[in-house]
């Protein structure tokens, strides 16, 4: 096949919009959603006579992204202005970093998936299946506006909320070798920062936004191809798509010996291939010079501090510390952890479970409440399209439930009724809501013999049935038994009463 004959090397360059409240060089607001042109001063829109002044939270933001990414932080960092002439672009300029990122050198691991599921180190123990992808730069920039197209194709308005919105540019080394890696590769970027609560990394929004270069080799060649930039691509899916489009696009090129121009292309998803834009610009093209307007920034060791001591628990430690230290499955680990604040309410519920067992098989309770969360929980914040934060159990209230269950006070179908009605009574714990539904599962022998009895006495010739051989009636009487129980009582208990009372007459018509 063509694809096991040519290696694709793709780089990525992602856009992380940050979650200030203010733009990076104004005090305009942020906001997603304004009216077109609300949200603009004469800053943003580069009016004669103004000065940008940087906002401190931005540099911040972006040494988070760089500390917990493993780069290395620059003690320097200036500002350069990039100059391209764009309709959304009132200063005929983007003021961005050129040769001095304020992050560079540095470095994420995205876990493959069934691709490497075998890996195996040199102590013969399994490992995870990891690879690991190089980072060039992360630097620090502004928005551009957008164009709009929606009324007219041959007519382009322009809203300026988004100039001056701060932004983080993250380029990868050309490290990935398919677009599923450049898939896992950007759902990693994207879970890092929201993580680090910096950005909400949401791309149909415009959060978060990615351009790929995409070239191919020969197998086994070191030299690179000639690569095009691969733009317009506004989900996950979509990048994957739009990569194995261009990659075949390029291998069947060259495949019939025509030359592969160096341009930028458009992802068209409705068609589902790439149309020419431009021809591809080089960094000379946009005369880049350092801005005189703005200082460098001065990054010292206790700012580095403050924002190192700052970082949450990364989700590869959190994974691994679920599997090794709660003996979760890696397949727990990895769901729980994706999302910081369903790990954190995780947590929360096994540690008011933990206050309520006092002890006890720590590994059993953390696997009972990692299944509530994964199945129960996380099906309501899908079906109503919620965060964590906005679900209406609490993390004590949940492990009141798993508590119930744990100790054997309700069943599975009860567990599931009161559940259900925890969403919608949300001042009333899982106790009340079970007893006063009469589903605490009763496990007294004492009293559930009397209706043992008197099942199997209005049943004699069913009991006499079974005592003749036909075992598959020990059934109908453990039904019998539970439909006439006021309550709910222990099946297993009802099940050895029942055992214990049909062996007694065996034995009885037997002698």
């Amino acid at each position: 096949m063509l694809h096991e004959k040519y290696e694709p090397v793709i780089g990525l360059e992602v856009h992380v919009q940050l979650q200030t409240d203010a733009k990076i060089f104004s005090p305009d607001s942020t906001a997603f959603g304004a009216a077109p042109n609300t949200n603009v001063d004469p800053i943003s829109l580069g009016h004669p006579g103004t000065l940008p002044v940087l906002n401190k939270k931005v540099v911040e933001y972006t040494l988070r992204m760089g500390l917990a990414t493993h780069c290395s932080i620059a003690s320097r960092a200036v500002f350069a202005r990039k100059h391209y002439f764009y309709p959304d672009l009132p200063k005929g300029y983007q003021i961005s970093q050129f040769d001095t990122p304020i992050c560079h050198d540095g470095y994420v691991e995205i876990l493959l998936d069934d691709e490497a599921v075998d890996t195996v180190g040199g102590d013969g123990q399994p490992q995870e299946p990891t690879k690991r992808i190089g980072l060039t730069r992360i630097h620090m920039e502004e928005d551009a506006g957008k164009s709009m197209h929606d009324r007219d194709p041959h007519d382009t308005l322009v809203d300026y909320n988004r100039c001056g919105v701060p932004l983080i540019e993250i380029v990868s080394e050309p490290d990935l070798r398919s677009a599923h890696e450049a898939y896992l590769y950007l759902q990693k970027i994207r879970q890092l920062v929201r993580y680090l609560g910096i950005s909400d990394g949401n791309m149909e929004e415009g959060s978060l936004r990615c351009d790929a270069n995409v070239s191919v080799r020969p197998r086994g060649r070191r030299q690179l191809g000639t690569k095009t930039e691969v733009k317009n691509m506004n989900s996950f899916r979509n990048v994957e798509r739009a990569l194995e489009y261009e990659i075949d696009r390029q291998i069947k090129r060259r495949e019939l010996g025509e030359s592969i121009a160096q341009e930028t292309l458009l992802w068209d998803a409705d068609r589902g291939e790439t149309r020419s834009m431009r021809s591809k610009e080089e960094a000379h093209d946009y005369r880049y010079f350092p801005d005189p307007d703005l200082v460098e920034v001065a990054i010292d060791e206790s700012m580095l501090e403050a924002v190192r001591s700052s970082l949450p628990e990364m989700p590869d430690a959190r994974r691994r510390r679920f599997e090794e230290e709660m003996g979760l499955p890696a397949y727990d680990a990895s769901v729980l952890t994706e999302e910081r604040a369903v790990a954190d309410y995780f947590e929360q519920t096994l540690s008011a479970l933990f206050k309520r067992t006092k002890g006890g098989n720590t590994q059993a309770q953390a696997k009972e409440v990692s299944n509530f969360v994964m199945t129960d929980v996380m099906r309501i914040l899908n079906e109503r399209g919620i965060g964590v934060d906005a679900f209406p159990i609490t993390a004590d209230r949940l492990a009141q439930l798993v508590y119930l269950r744990m100790e054997d006070k309700v069943n599975s179908s009860a567990a599931q009724e009161v559940f259900e009605a925890m969403l919608e009574e949300t001042d009333r714990s899982a106790g009340k809501i079970a007893e006063e539904r009469n589903l605490i599962q009763v496990s007294d022998k004492g009293t559930i013999e009397p209706v043992v009895n008197r099942v199997l006495d209005e049943n004699t010739e069913q009991v006499q049935t079974y005592l003749d051989g036909k075992d598959g009636l020990f059934g109908y009487f453990i039904g019998q038994v539970m439909r006439s129980f006021e309550g709910s009582p222990d099946p297993q208990v009802v099940r050895e009463l029942i055992r214990e009372k049909l062996e007694a007459r065996r034995e009885q018509a037997n002698n």
